[in-house]
C-alpha cells in the first residue's frame, strides 16, 4: 500500500509540473515518452526467452540486486588496475538505455567486482539474471574483444566474449547454496587489448525460487 501511495504521489507531482509546460515543451515530452516506451518494448523482448527457461512449479521468493548493493561490493584487479573503471550508471547498448554496472578492464588482467551474498535457507533453486553489452560509441574491431566471466565461490560458471554493442540477455543456474554465503564475482578482461572495452552489465540480479508445492 505504501508503494502505491508513493507512486501516486510521484505521478501527481509530475502532472503538476507538466501542466506548466509550453506547447513546444509538451511536444518534446511526448516524443521522449514515445522513445522511452520503444526502449522498454525492445528490452522486454530480450527478456522473453530467458524467462521461459524457468519451468512451471517454481515461485520467485527472493531477489538480490547487484546494482543496489554495489556500495558494499569489493572492487579489485587481478594485476595492476591501470585504466580500470568500475561504477554504476546508465548505459546505452544498441540504442537501449538501462541501469548498469560499468566495468572497463585494466590494461593487463581482469577487473573484478565481488559480492558476498547470504542466500536465504528456504531457497530451492538459485539463478542469476543479467545482460552484457559494449556501450554505444566504442570502436571495437578486428581481434579486439572483451571477455565477461562469472565466478561463484571460486568456480567459473559462465563466460563469453563480446565485440558488438547490443545487449545480450542471459539467465543461468547457480549451485544450491541455500543458507550459505555466495561469493559472486563479475569479471571483464580485455584479453591483451583493452582499448574501447566499454563493458557493462545490465540489471544483474540473483533470483531465489521455491517449489510451489513446498510453500506453506
Amino acid at each position: 500500500m505504501a508503494d502505491l501511495d508513493s507512486r501516486q504521489a510521484t505521478l501527481d507531482a509530475l502532472i503538476r509540473r507538466i501542466q506548466d509546460l509550453s506547447e513546444e515543451s509538451l511536444l518534446q515530452l511526448s516524443q521522449f515518452i514515445g522513445y522511452l516506451k520503444w526502449q522498454e518494448e525492445l528490452w522486454h523482448s530480450l527478456l522473453e526467452e530467458p524467462q521461459a527457461e524457468v519451468q512451471e512449479g517454481w515461485h520467485l521468493t527472493w531477489k538480490f540486486d547487484l546494482l543496489e548493493h554495489f556500495p558494499q561490493a569489493r572492487i579489485a584487479s587481478t594485476r595492476e588496475p591501470d585504466l580500470m573503471e568500475v561504477k554504476v550508471g546508465v548505459a546505452t547498448c544498441g540504442m537501449i538505455r538501462r541501469p548498469a554496472l560499468w566495468q572497463h578492464p585494466p590494461v593487463h588482467g581482469s577487473a573484478v567486482v565481488e559480492y558476498q551474498i547470504p542466500v536465504p535457507p528456504q531457497v530451492d533453486r538459485l539463478r542469476m539474471r543479467f545482460a552484457v553489452g559494449i556501450r554505444d560509441g566504442a570502436l571495437m574491431e578486428g581481434d579486439n574483444v572483451c571477455a565477461f566471466r562469472i565466478y561463484v565461490n571460486g568456480l567459473r560458471l559462465w563466460s563469453t566474449t563480446k565485440q558488438s554493442h547490443p545487449w545480450e540477455r542471459h539467465e543461468i543456474d547457480l549451485p544450491n547454496l541455500a543458507g550459505q554465503e555466495a561469493v559472486v564475482q563479475l569479471m571483464t578482461d580485455g584479453l591483451g587489448d583493452p582499448r574501447w572495452n566499454w563493458a557493462v552489465w545490465a540489471e544483474p540480479q540473483l533470483l531465489g525460487y521455491v517449489r510451489e508445492e513446498d510453500e506453506p
